[in-house]
């Protein structure tokens, strides 16, 4: 299951497990078809941000729903992990981890995370700017800052 919709809250839970999946495919062929083999560390990371952040794009684009992701937190993905906290703490948005499938997390404790309104007035885009400039990716904030429903999507 990759989302699922409350219709209570009017919030949409997306599993990213499919889509960073997605992402690091689409990384690794990138770095195959452009013989980027001997590219340092940091060149590495930044390309897996980028691809990841162009699969959070994808899916806030599609609906202008409140997004709230659920991150299922595996041993053997432990820096997978650590870029996917980089990105969200610098996005406006919800982010669960925990250990247990989505599946599982959709039928029992979903209710036990309760959607609580982000006063939008304090939402600022200048957090995730900086992190983007940071990463050097600035080419990809104008998808998130100019799409509406991205926007939409982002702000929980």
């Amino acid at each position: 299951m990759k989302s699922y919709f409350d219709v209570d809250n009017g919030v949409e839970y997306i599993n990213l497990q499919p889509y960073l999946d997605i992402a690091y495919k689409d990384c690794q062929y990138y770095l195959d078809s452009s013989e980027l083999n001997n590219i340092s560390n940091t060149d590495k990371k930044n390309l897996n941000i980028h691809f990841i952040l162009t699969q959070i794009f994808f899916i806030c684009k599609q609906s202008k729903h409140k997004k709230c992701f659920y991150y299922q937190q595996q041993t053997d993905r432990d820096s997978e992990y650590k870029l996917v906290k980089l990105i969200f703490n610098s996005l406006p948005s919800c982010f669960i981890v925990d250990n247990q499938s989505f599946e599982d997390f959709v039928k029992k404790d979903r209710q036990y995370h309760a959607y609580v309104p982000v006063d939008t007035s304090k939402i600022s885009w200048k957090r995730f700017k900086r992190f983007l400039k940071n990463q050097n990716l600035t080419a990809l904030e104008k998808n998130f800052t100019k799409n509406n429903n991205v926007k939409l999507s982002l702000i929980h």
